[in-house]
Parts: C-alpha cells; structure tokens; sequence
C-alpha cells in the first residue's frame, strides 16, 4: 500500500479523487486530506510541492476562467519545477461536468430525461488539438443548481441541490452528490466523456505503477 495527501476545493471535488482511486488505483490510500478552498490553492502550491517530495500528492482543481488545462496549471506552478510526485488535474470547466459525463447515471439520480441532459463533443480549448469534454452553456456547478435540478421530478433533489437567484447551491449540494459519487457514479463511463477526467485517471495509474 502506498499512501498519498489528498488536495480538493471542496467536500465533492475530494470525494470524486477519492472514488477514482478507490475504482483504479485502491493500493493508494489516503494519508491525510490538505484543506484547500480554491482560492487557497495558489498560495500553498510550493508548500503541497515540496510535500510531495516525501508523500505523493493529488490536487484537482476547476478551470475556471482559464483557456485551457495547460495554462492553469501553468498559472497555478508560477514557475515552480512541479515535482514528479505531486499530480496536478484540473477538471473541465468544473469537476461537476465529471459527474454531468456519466450521463446514464446522473440522469437518473436528478430525475431529468437523458434527452435534457448535455452531451459531449470535441472541442477546442487555446491549443490545437480537440479534446472531448461536456458541452454546457454555464459552469456545470451553476447549470446543475440553477437549470437541471429545477427540472427534478424528485421534490427532494430540488430542495437540496436546486438553487434560485444569487444562491450559489442547494442547501444539501454535498449531502446529497457526495452519497452519489461514492456508490452510483460510473468512471468508467464518464471518462469516455472528459478528456481531463480520463488524463486524471491515467496519471494516478502511472503513480500507482511506480
């Protein structure tokens, strides 16, 4: 068994690494869970680096407002020399469009038809090479509370994950997704969908396999 620090924005972002490791890599188990909100991040990056000079470290970040994955990690290391140790993943455009790629499953746990629901396609984000990622007109975070969630034919989703107005999320948002990534979301079929999903997967692979 190996062990590793665990780095996530938030209570959701931590439990999907957890459920990655947990479906690819379940030799890797957590040391500890570095908290880290993410405006947080930018600043402790030379310290999780270093750490992961000892421990391995597995950071997963949103894109946010950034072109590309590349340019945010860019942004986020400033120039740091990224140890080989600290894995660095940044979800496209949130890691909520993660759990929005296993469509079958997500579908089902709001209670929205498949048919609402968005769909992935190749696109191009600042290089010059398509990658497949969820198609979505907001940030998924926003889509899910302010449009999907809405359309729930389950009153309960609604009430925890639905979101109106300046209200960033439901007031449920983790107790309810949390439960759904560790026993209902499928991986394998979300990777198919994400391209930054499916690169997160084969990186805690090669770790595992050092």
């Amino acid at each position: 068994m190996r062990e590793i620090y665990l780095v996530g924005e938030d209570e959701v972002t931590k439990a999907i690494i957890r459920k990655i490791m947990a479906v690819y890599t379940p030799e890797l188990t957590v040391k500890g869970e570095l908290p880290a909100r993410g405006s947080e991040i930018k600043n402790k990056i030379a310290n999780f680096n270093r750490l992961a000079v000892h421990t391995p470290v597995v950071l997963l970040t949103d894109l946010d407002t950034e072109d590309c994955a590349p340019v945010a990690k860019s942004n986020l290391l400033e120039g740091i020399e990224q140890n080989e140790d600290f894995i660095v993943n940044v979800a496209v455009d949130e890691a909520e469009a993660w759990l929005l790629a296993d469509q079958d499953c997500f579908s089902n746990f709001l209670g929205v038809d498949k048919e609402r629901m968005p769909t992935s396609a190749l696109q191009k984000q600042g290089g010059s090479v398509k990658r497949r990622e969820m198609q979505l007109p907001l940030k998924a975070s926003y889509y899910l509370t302010h449009n999907l969630a809405l359309q729930s034919s389950k009153d309960e989703i609604k009430a925890q994950i639905g979101s109106q107005g300046r209200r960033c999320k439901g007031k449920e948002y983790n107790t309810a997704l949390v439960p759904f990534i560790e026993k209902e979301w499928d991986v394998e079929k979300a990777r198919v969908n994400s391209d930054s999903l499916d690169r997160m997967i084969r990186r805690l692979i090669r770790l595992n396999e050092k």
